[in-house]
């Protein structure tokens, strides 16, 4: 797995393949980031919704597998970066008892 960008925002549709499962980060200065998130269903269709909530101007996106790797994934990104959009860790989907990958965190 790797992240892939930092890309503008007006490449989403160009860059993420829809109906597709992944994690991303969007930045509003294009070097740090500022928010993280996942999508379980269509990573395009989120990063576009998520990213109208501010004034980001560039995304980094990566696929994942199932949607535990994608919320494994978005933990550990939200571990690693610690953006200040974020208001609460990521969240487990419903009726899954997953826990965080991070020893450290009060999730795991």
């Amino acid at each position: 797995m790797g992240l892939k960008g930092p890309y503008p925002l007006c490449e989403v549709s160009f860059r993420v393949q829809p109906a597709s499962m992944g994690v991303y980060i969007l930045s509003r200065n294009g070097t740090v980031a500022s928010y993280v998130g996942r999508s379980d269903s269509d990573l395009q269709q989120r990063i576009v919704s998520s990213a109208s909530e501010g004034r980001y101007v560039a995304f980094w996106f990566d696929y994942a597998t199932s949607p535990m790797d994608a919320y494994k994934y978005e933990s550990e990104l939200y571990h690693k970066y610690d953006p200040p959009d974020n208001q609460a860790h990521p969240a487990v989907p419903p009726n899954a008892d997953w826990r965080c990958p991070i020893p450290s965190c009060h999730w795991s």
